[in-house]
């Protein structure tokens, strides 16, 4: 009697970590669908603010996304250690709720650049908040190091599903008027709805992760909300966790988000795809996401050591993105779509996250507060990553070289500088203590 009453709570336990994992990929899901609603639609719009001139609308939007990147320092950071005194679920709420607001702003003036772009800013900071930094301290609230790294790789599932849903939205609508802001404003509407009903799922079905006694009580001054607090990392930190937070960090430059803007203008002017190419390309693309990220991902993370999934995903993506864009071929630029799936949109990462967040929590770093320091390290990178590519881009086209080498420069950064970090890291080194 005795050991079936212990694992009675046991088994409600991991039957209530089950269900909270889930629910934070539902989660997960609405933000990611609102994000990538506009894979095609903002780009376009940009293209007719700036009078179809691809060079300065592939600036600007590059420009946009490296300012997001340096405001997240400090909303990631502040709201990342106060989630850690008041909870999570407000932070999950945050994006939703402003993205309701953004989306009805922008559809009734969608003619006014300066106005969508700061809008864009907002959106592209606030819905990267609720989603990543909170699902990823949300996640690590409930989760051990193996479960952590198996939950991730459930999240990239979610991704994919969004990817494979919200281009039909999206394409639905471009199909009365592709480039017409009078027809773009109404994707803004679209994505006003999802966060309506992302908001109402989280009110109503996600519960509260962080139990109120492990809750911080430390006040919240300018040394602890500080948006470079993230350089205590490389002060208090040893040094196996500065080698894995500095591996995680490049390999964010080949997040989906920092490469969007560079890949539509490519598939647009260079491979010449119809808006229902694109949509068709995305779809596929979110289904083979899916898919990877429900089998081949977890299994590789089950099968093989943290070093052996992180050594395996950078090569592939090493290859795929030199080569991609070696010639404006739709048959190269597919083929190479394939081998970079396990590893794609910063799924390289994860298990090296797992770990990392394993050291941290063994070194006294709070949850809350570390998924803020690594999200304020991703969001450096989205802020050069993308300004970056943006300017090899356009500097490329406007000299008449081969802009898609914008593609191979991205795997250096993202896979193969990576590579070369872990590389020099003992087994020792990526354990945590006991």
């Amino acid at each position: 009697m005795g050991t079936a009453s212990k694992q009675e709570p046991h088994e409600e336990a991991e039957s209530r970590r089950k269900q909270l994992v889930t629910r934070i990929c539902v989660s997960s899901f609405f933000s990611v669908s609102q994000h990538f609603i506009f894979a095609q639609s903002e780009p376009r719009l940009f293209l007719s603010l700036c009078n179809q001139d691809a060079a300065a609308a592939t600036r600007l939007l590059g420009n946009t996304s490296g300012i997001v990147g340096l405001l997240s320092l400090v909303v990631n950071q502040a709201g990342g250690k106060l989630s850690d005194r008041i909870g999570r679920k407000p932070g999950f709420l945050i994006g939703p709720l402003s993205n309701i607001f953004l989306g009805w702003c922008v559809f009734k003036n969608a003619k006014k650049r300066w106005l969508v772009a700061v809008c864009r800013i907002l959106r592209l900071i606030l819905t990267t908040f609720s989603n990543t930094v909170m699902c990823n301290a949300a996640l690590a609230d409930v989760c051990s190091s193996n479960e952590l790294a198996l939950a991730l790789s459930r999240v990239q599932t979610a991704t994919g599903l969004a990817m494979l849903l919200t281009p039909f939205i999206e394409g639905r609508i471009l199909l009365f008027s592709p480039g017409s802001p009078s027809a773009i404003r109404y994707v803004y509407a679209a994505m006003a709805t999802i966060a309506t009903i992302h908001a109402v799922f989280v009110a109503t079905q996600l519960e509260e992760t962080l139990d109120p006694t492990k809750r911080a009580t430390s006040k919240l001054t300018w040394s602890v909300i500080n948006p470079f607090g993230f350089v205590r990392l490389f002060g208090e930190g040893t040094k196996a966790l500065q080698k894995l937070v500095a591996i995680t960090t490049m390999q964010m430059f080949l997040e989906g988000k920092n490469l969007s803007d560079v890949i539509q203008t490519w598939i647009r002017d260079h491979l010449k795809w119809s808006v229902m190419q694109v949509r068709n390309f995305i779809v596929g693309y979110g289904l083979l996401c899916t898919a990877t990220g429900a089998s081949a991902t977890p299994w590789m993370l089950k099968n093989l050591s943290a070093r052996g999934f992180t050594t395996a995903t950078n090569m592939l993506n090493a290859a795929a993105f030199g080569l991609r864009g070696l010639a404006p071929s739709s048959l190269l630029f597919l083929t190479m779509m394939v081998s970079m799936l396990p590893g794609v949109n910063g799924a390289s990462a994860t298990a090296l996250k797992a770990v990392a967040q394993d050291i941290a929590t063994s070194q006294g770093f709070g949850k809350g507060e570390f998924s803020a320091w690594v999200n304020n390290l991703r969001a450096l990178a989205g802020s050069v990553a993308p300004v970056l590519y943006g300017q090899v881009y356009a500097a490329a086209e406007k000299r008449g070289g081969n802009p898609g080498l914008t593609f191979a420069l991205a795997g250096a950064v993202g896979a193969l500088l990576p590579q070369a970090v872990l590389n020099q890291m003992t087994d020792a080194e990526m354990t945590a203590p006991r």
